[in-house]
């Protein structure tokens, strides 16, 4: 067996609660994802998921005017499929993975 280190780590007592609940539920526990979270750390050389800040939101309306602005810029056409999708990324229907692939297909 490999050498273990002792990690400590400081939560609250609700989130620490709430967090082995669920974890119990999945069939694991604190411990387990803790690792599981360390090794996705080496293997990917950075923080296992998306940490960001979020930003003042913005309308539909300004989203919309500011794509098609962009899109005027450019000499291209917003079309009503684009538009149903930009809506779908800003009601969180749609993920801004599924927006680039789109615009990739599209000038591939």
């Amino acid at each position: 067996m490999s050498n273990t280190s002792l990690l400590q780590v400081r939560t609250s007592a609700e989130d620490k609660e709430k967090a082995s609940e669920i974890l119990e539920k999945l069939g694991t526990n604190l411990s387990a994802v803790v690792n599981m979270m360390i090794k996705q750390i080496i293997l990917t050389e950075g923080i296992p998921f998306e940490v960001k800040i979020n930003h003042p939101a913005y309308t539909k309306t300004e989203v919309v005017k500011e794509v098609e602005a962009t899109m005027a810029f450019e000499g291209m056409e917003l079309t009503e499929e684009d538009m149903q999708l930009l809506y779908a990324y800003k009601n969180g229907e749609a993920s801004g993975d599924e927006l680039r692939k789109r615009i990739i297909g599209e000038a591939g």
